[in-house]
């Protein structure tokens, strides 16, 4: 048994998990920016392909929706 009092150790947990997410948000926000960088390449070929049939106009906007979560989460990106 440790010595904690029982009051204690949630916000132990707490930090701990807080720790674990801090340890992954520079790769996710890495991800994020590199992702909102490369992301608008596959535009061109979408467009010049044209975006007649409903697939196409799915993929479009698919890519947009995803360029937008992408640019939401890397704008935090190595701003130091």
């Amino acid at each position: 048994m440790s010595n904690h009092p029982l009051h204690e150790l949630p916000l132990r947990r707490l930090n701990s998990h807080a720790d674990g997410l801090a340890f992954l948000r520079r790769p996710v926000e890495a991800l994020g920016f590199w992702s909102a960088v490369v992301l608008p390449f596959l535009y061109v070929p979408l467009v010049l392909s044209g975006l007649q049939t409903t697939g196409t106009q799915y993929a479009f906007a698919l890519l947009v929706a995803l360029h937008v979560v992408a640019l939401v989460v890397g704008r935090e990106y190595n701003t130091e």
